[in-house]
């Protein structure tokens, strides 16, 4: 396993056909495409074609990839070719708009390359040298070689070494290795078989409208493998030996990524176990949600009939001389420990498995299970514990009797459960750091850059093999013969460094495959929106940052770190002031009509001007903790209250902060973990508290008791107040249960429930007015789902699906007409804006800590956001 990563440096190899292809117009097409590479040798692992046309280079100008690839002076040798040589020269008509041919070999100390270039019109050996010579007159020169005839060895003035190049059958050859040459022009020397001709000649006529093809011939597969490689294959790179059959793909342009996707023919008479699933529907890759970040490689599975392919898998080791001692294996389990393997163990496994190599270079495997209670209580028969939520096989082998070859490195492992997956591995300390990354969700599903590598693989496949560039560097280099080894490493010549990940997929396609290849490359930034400023902090921020006025006519920020110091920036970020303050802040911050602003903390409440001195009888220290944020009565009157929930009770103060005396022996049953809400009807001045038990306690602002709902519901999610006035009716009430049912309480006692959707007992609600109108919007989040409703019908306003879980912080960003802009971030670390159509503002999603601002900041018509990044720093971004 540790050496899959070599399967993405031979498709590397098919990246510089491509790369040369581009660089060159070295090629003529024949008349008769078998005569033109009939003269290629054998041992051809790949073959490029494409048209020599002048459409191809203008779509292919400045791509930066093929020069990362190949390298700076094999481009400089080829970019000299194409435009000193070959473009203004009478061999341009020879050449022009055929179907010209590159095809890789390998070398004790590299993949040589020997370009095939068939003529247009016919011309003899004598009339091409001359064309030659005449190209060259003015820059090199060519002579005839001493022994070969019709080969010639070129000289230029401007490369550093020769090339080779001979005429026959119409057909011109070059390489700047002489021996692939020679071996091309002797006819006792192994060449393409027909059956390679025939299938390339096939797929020809399918692919006449791609920019390019590339052309695997899958019997030299796993010898170039053996030849890149200084030890032996890793297990899932043995898959390739003895594969038969071709693959030709056609190229998807794409400035960042090299995306390949065709057919792949396989022999299926042959013992390959790969061939096993070109029967099986391709089915979604699920098993990817649980990889950790530090994932290297894997290799990962699916079926769409499993009893099918076990059935072909026992063929097969029955073909390999291996069923015998298996069956004898599990006949001894059935009488020893009364566990029927086929009946019990094979009907556990749901539908995919995988084969995964970390950056440590441990391996680890994982198969989906299809109810994962179930499987304990059947496994606890034939495993033993071995450590904390760990047990281990106590028979080998069952792990490849079940799923083949991919397993068999995990003859007897541990293994331990993951939500409806078992991973297995051979050291319990293997397991043990898997389960700690995956408690931690640090998983690669959770990182940007893998997230926009996955929008470019297809969802679905049989077989995927997927290599994380620098995960898997350290072990690459160590496996990679000493040449090869080199280029991978040399980033003043070449640029491997900066493809982030590699991706081989296969899909069973009647009897064959249908193939999907992509190398994500991260291009140099040409990003303009660098920061507009940044500002030190002690620790991570802790506190989403917001903007309030300073004066008539200037903003500040205000913020809070994990250290609990509170900052106020200016809006260039320049720190006006800061402060420490005795815990979190809870709930949010709110500026009151002389600007100060007013927050609680569990045991303080603070008031602070722009200056950030403290207002006169602030801090406050409060006598219980608090369990929210506060809520202010009137806040735009001189003589407002200030409501703090803690718990069981609830905390008032005057604008002084001074108690409220007649507020301090209220208390409730259950507690208040949501901050409390008022609202005015019927003359009537609510303070509404809501406990976790379900009551709903409405007080007046003076701390009469007026009512009280016990709905014996248990409450998670906040609840809001809709308020129809002179309409107690219509006036409601809301939030939901944990089921995820929306419960309205209206003012005059009637109760509703209405099923919205199906949600998990953690789903998160709220509301918010996101349209700007009198009603807010009723928002769930569930997992990686967003749903926003309309209040007044409960129709769905728009829905989202993230590729991540998100988190269920969320944000309001001031707009105009009381409207709220929605503000998301994933467990990717990604921040999303979304507008009241519910489509993402453009620029986003950008990457980010979750405590993040969006909207206006300075008056100059510009948006702005306010984000850190982990790196205990609060920057600006202009995002319009």
């Amino acid at each position: 396993m540790r050496k899959i990563i070599i399967l993405t440096s031979i498709l590397f190899v098919a990246v510089i056909a491509a790369a040369v292809l581009y660089f060159k117009s070295l090629h003529d097409n024949s008349r008769s495409q078998n005569r033109t590479i009939m003269h290629i040798p054998a041992d051809a692992a790949f073959l490029v074609s494409f048209q020599n046309d002048q459409s191809f280079y203008n779509i292919f100008d400045d791509f930066e990839i093929f020069e990362a690839v190949i390298g700076k002076e094999a481009q400089h040798e080829l970019t000299f070719l194409h435009k000193q040589v070959l473009k203004p020269s009478d061999l341009a008509q020879l050449i022009a708009k055929q179907t010209l041919y590159f095809s890789f070999h390998p070398t004790k100390e590299r993949i040589g390359y020997l370009i095939t270039i068939p003529f247009r019109v016919k011309v003899n050996e004598e009339e091409a040298y001359a064309k030659l010579n005449t190209a060259i007159r003015n820059i090199g020169q060519a002579k005839p070689d001493s022994i070969a005839e019709n080969l010639y060895q070129v000289t230029l003035d401007e490369l550093k070494r020769p090339f080779f190049i001979a005429f026959r059958s119409g057909t011109a050859l070059l390489s700047f290795d002489k021996n692939l040459i020679e071996k091309a022009l002797d006819d006792k020397e192994p060449h393409l078989s027909s059956n390679f001709i025939q299938e390339l000649n096939e797929n020809s006529h399918k692919n006449n409208n791609a920019i390019f093809n590339l052309h695997l011939n899958h019997d030299q597969l796993f010898k170039l493998v053996t030849d890149l490689t200084r030890v032996k294959p890793g297990n899932n790179l043995q898959l390739l030996e003895g594969l038969k059959g071709m693959s030709s793909l056609n190229m998807n342009f794409k400035s960042d990524a090299l995306m390949f996707n065709g057919q792949s023919t396989v022999d299926a008479n042959n013992q390959s176990y790969l061939a096993l699933y070109t029967h099986q529907k391709a089915s979604d890759e699920q098993l990817k949600e649980i990889l950790t970040a530090n994932t290297a490689a894997y290799a990962a599975f699916t079926f769409s009939d499993y009893p099918s392919f076990h059935n072909q898998l026992t063929q097969l080791l029955d073909k390999r001389k291996q069923l015998n001692r298996i069956n004898d294996q599990l006949n001894l389990i059935k009488s020893s420990k009364k566990v029927d393997i086929n009946e019990e163990l094979l009907s556990a496994w749901d539908n995919e498995f995988a084969s995964v190599e970390l950056n440590t270079r441990e391996n680890i495997g994982i198969v989906k299970l299809k109810d994962s209670s179930d499987f304990v209580k059947m496994i606890e028969k034939i495993s033993s514990p071995a450590a904390e939520n760990m047990r281990r096989f106590d028979n080998s082998n069952l792990l490849y009797y079940s799923f083949g070859d991919p397993m068999l490195p995990f003859q007897r492992p541990y293994f331990t459960i993951i939500n409806n997956y078992m991973v297995c591995a051979n050291t319990i300390s293997t397991l043990q750091q898997y389960r700690k990354q995956y408690e931690e969700q640090r998983l690669l599903v959770n990182t940007l850059p893998y997230l926009a590598f996955n929008k470019l693989r297809s969802d679905k496949s049989n077989i995927s093999f997927f290599i994380n560039n620098e995960n898997a560097a350290r072990n690459l280099r160590r496996t990679l013969q000493v040449p090869f080894e080199k280029a991978y490493s040399d980033t003043s010549a070449f640029d491997y460094k900066n493809f982030y990940a590699f991706s081989y997929q296969l899909s069973g396609y009647n009897g064959n495959f249908y193939s999907n290849f992509i190398a994500k490359y991260s291009l140099p930034s040409t990003d303009a929106n660098e920061p507009v400023w940044e500002f030190g902090l002690n620790q991570e921020i802790n506190y989403p940052p917001q903007v309030f006025a300073y004066n008539d006519s200037a903003n500040f920020i205000i913020t809070q770190d994990q250290s609990n110091v509170l900052y106020a920036l200016s809006s260039d970020g320049k720190e006006l002031w800061r402060t420490s303050l005795s815990g979190e802040i809870l709930g949010s911050i709110q500026q009151l009509p002389d600007r100060s602003i007013i927050f609680n903390t569990a045991n303080r409440l603070y008031r602070f001007n722009t200056n950030g001195n403290s207002s006169p009888g602030f801090p406050v220290a409060i006598p219980h903790e608090a369990s929210n944020g506060l809520t202010i009565f009137n806040p735009q009157q001189s003589d407002f209250k200030v409501f703090i929930p803690g718990y069981q009770r609830i905390f008032a103060y005057d604008e002084n902060g001074k108690a409220l005396s007649e507020w301090e022996n209220k208390t409730v049953q259950g507690n208040i973990v949501h901050n409390l809400k008022t609202a005015l009807l019927n003359d009537h001045n609510y303070i509404i508290a809501l406990t976790d038990i379900g009551n709903i306690y409405y007080f007046n602002h003076n701390s009469s008791l007026i009512d009280v709902t016990e709905s014996k519901n248990k409450f998670k999610n906040t609840f809001s107040i809709e308020i129809t006035p002179g309409t107690p009716e219509e006036s409601r009430i809301i939030t939901t249960d944990t089921s995820g049912m929306l419960l309205s309480f209206y003012f005059d006692k009637n109760l509703t429930r209405t099923n919205l959707g199906r949600w998990s007992e953690n789903h998160h609600f709220e509301t918010a007015n996101l349209l700007g109108d009198s009603i807010p919007e009723l928002i769930f989040i569930d997992k990686k789902q967003l749903h926003v409703y309309n209040s007044k019908d409960s129709t769905l306003h728009y829905d989202h699906t993230f590729d991540t879980e998100i988190n269920t912080k969320l944000l309001y960003f001031p707009t105009t007409n009381n409207r709220k802009t929605l503000g998301i971030s994933s467990m990717a670390k990604l921040l999303y804006v979304f507008d009241e159509d519910g489509s993402i503002i453009k620029s986003f999603p950008v990457e980010g800590l979750p405590d993040f601002y969006y909207g206006k900041l300075k008056n100059d018509g510009h948006r702005y956001v306010l984000l850190s990044k982990g790196d205990k720093k609060l920057a600006a971004y202009v995002i319009d």
